[in-house]
């Protein structure tokens, strides 16, 4: 790759305006996982969502494809013959369904203080799209790479990355890479995902003592709000602040103060409460169940309750 000079900083301000349009075009595609369908293996909202980026990168001049009519790709440098293998920068375009608590229009593109605001603008279509364009400034300034560059989208990976078979199974891996997914820097790696249900028999009738547990609960969340009914006819609602499940230290999580009032009930099910709020309660990293490990590469294990 040949020196650098560009001022990209002024660069990107030039192509600004036009990054915000392209950005609004592709938050504005609500790409929620849907019934499979003709040429849609995960329904309408994301290949329409992979249709809109890559007609952008068509008309940016980028080298396309489409694999299972799922995977998109984008690509810049020598061609194949001269460079075999790639360097991948892997992203996606489905996003999690919205619920009715968004300030702003969720499938949208909103700015507020120099503040954009839309489902995806962090996960993932506003940093997959951020990298498409900075690979388009450096496009513009004619600088020769001696490897392929391929900027891969997918769309499923809120549900499982099932798309990402599909691709391997007609492209090659690249031999190196990273994602560009929400936080800052790059991400590197991703903590592996253990999902734990547990359940326990309560044979003395005690259970009966709550008439119902209410709220949102999902696992791609902490909850900001929930119901507790007693037999009694008292009722406990919960408000707090909600957070992704991968960022539970800024949540104001409301299950551990569910829990916390549930522990005082008697018999098997105050038992079973008083459980989980020792071994649980409000910790996210899983000392007192004796897992809170943790590593260099990955960082602390984070328990979302």
């Amino acid at each position: 790759m040949k020196a650098i000079r560009a001022d990209f900083k002024a660069l990107f301000e030039q192509y600004e305006a036009e990054f915000l349009v392209d950005l609004k075009a592709v938050l504005r595609v609500p790409s929620v996982r849907g019934v499979k369908t003709y040429q849609a293996p995960f329904g309408i909202g994301p290949k329409r969502a992979l249709e809109t980026v890559l007609s952008i990168a068509t008309r940016m001049g980028f080298r396309t494809g489409q694999v299972g009519d799922c995977v998109g790709w984008a690509e810049y440098g020598p061609d194949e013959s001269q460079a075999p293998t790639y360097f991948g920068i892997l992203g996606h375009l489905d996003v999690v369904d919205v619920e009715d608590d968004w300030h702003y229009l969720p499938f949208d593109l909103t700015q507020v203080d120099n503040f954009l605001y839309g489902r995806g603008v962090l996960d993932n279509k506003g940093p997959l799209l951020s990298t498409l364009f900075a690979l388009y400034l450096i496009k513009t300034q004619k600088i020769i790479f001696k490897h392929r560059v391929r900027i891969i989208f997918g769309t499923d990976e809120e549900s499982g990355s099932q798309d990402i078979p599909l691709y391997l199974q007609q492209e090659a891996a690249p031999y190196a890479g990273f994602t560009p997914d929400c936080k800052f820097p790059a991400v590197y790696g991703e903590r592996g995902l253990l999902d734990v249900q547990l359940s326990s028999p309560i044979t003395d009738g005690s259970e009966r003592q709550i008439t119902a547990i209410d709220g949102q609960f999902a696992k791609s969340y902490l909850p900001d709000h929930a119901r507790l009914l007693l037999a009694d006819g008292t009722v406990k609602i919960y408000q707090g602040k909600k957070a992704p499940s991968n960022a539970p230290e800024m949540a104001d999580n409301v299950l551990p103060k569910l829990v916390a009032d549930a522990s005082q009930l008697t018999g098997e099910t105050g038992q079973f409460y008083q459980w989980l709020n020792a071994k649980i309660g409000n910790q996210s990293t899983g000392e007192n169940l004796g897992i809170n490990f943790e590593d260099a590469a990955s960082g602390a294990l984070q328990l979302a309750f």
